[in-house]
């Protein structure tokens, strides 16, 4: 799901929902009461998804019944552990997010940019970590620069709609660009070498050309990144948004994020060391 697409959705449910639920306990209560904390999960590799493979090796949580993996499951899991609680996983979808948070149907949900159209409805805790804006491209691919990108020779791939159209007009306003309506056609572009790239963010592109088993992720300089947060629900009790807040700071500062993200990738298959950064600091050297 892109940055754009998720500010669109979110905007939808915000229309179409109400403000909240009156709750007899604030979410800090009930995860106290119940020992257990819920993440929002929108199928979406690599960040939430059911295995179906029933393998129990690197990291994952069984709830309902089911398998989770990924990069949002393992953060929140590191966080259950922090507070001595349960993960549990509760399935929704994209443009469920904001009224599933509203509706306390889960605590927290990751991937879920802070946005000014979603902060009327809900809260942030982050960043959680950054998206550099990227490029599934040939391994013999020559330009690093969004400079050398902007030439009419090179045909880039978007979904339409989404911020990397934006971007790529904006920093390669001469690159011959083809918008399609799913990440999935843009990708089959690529493959397919009627596009010389496809543009996704790095952790999207990373996992791209590793099921590809081709291809290299190219960040164009200068780096373009986007931040990612936590969605909560808005309360007067601000006990777990603080919390939260502390949790995926420290997380981030640490490394801790970043290395739950590479360790996903080299369970998947992929070297750790040739993965994108999610770290601003890293990205912008």
């Amino acid at each position: 799901m892109t940055i754009g697409t998720w500010m669109k959705a979110a905007a939808v449910a915000a229309a179409l929902t109400a403000p909240g639920v009156a709750l007899a306990q604030s979410t800090w209560e009930q995860i106290q009461s119940t020992k257990k904390v819920r993440l929002g999960c929108a199928q979406s590799v690599p960040w939430c998804f059911k295995d179906l493979s029933g393998t129990t090796d690197g990291v994952s949580v069984t709830s309902n019944g089911s398998v989770y993996r990924g990069v949002a499951v393992a953060i929140g899991k590191y966080i259950a552990d922090s507070m001595g609680v349960e993960l549990a996983i509760v399935d929704t979808t994209w443009g469920n997010a904001v009224a599933g948070l509203q509706a306390n149907q889960y605590d927290f949900m990751f991937q879920l940019d802070a946005t000014p159209e979603r902060a009327l409805s809900i809260d942030f805790a982050g960043p959680v970590m950054w998206y550099p804006v990227a490029l599934v491209v040939k391994d013999d691919f020559a330009p690093t620069t969004w400079a050398e990108l902007s030439d009419p020779k090179y045909r880039l791939a978007a979904p339409a709609g989404t911020t990397f159209v934006d971007v790529i007009s904006e920093k390669a306003p001469a690159a011959t660009l083809a918008t399609f309506q799913q990440s999935s056609e843009a990708i089959a572009a690529f493959q397919s070498g009627r596009v010389d790239g496809a543009a996704s963010t790095g952790p999207m592109a990373d996992v791209t050309r590793l099921r590809l088993k081709s291809g290299k992720t190219l960040v164009p300089k200068p780096v373009v990144a986007r931040p990612s947060s936590a969605g909560i629900r808005k309360e007067t009790d601000e006990r777990w948004k603080n919390f939260l807040q502390v949790a995926v700071t420290y997380a981030y500062d640490t490394g801790t994020t970043d290395k739950l993200y590479r360790d996903f990738l080299a369970w998947r298959g992929l070297d750790p060391a040739t993965a994108v950064s999610t770290r601003r600091e890293d990205l912008m050297r």
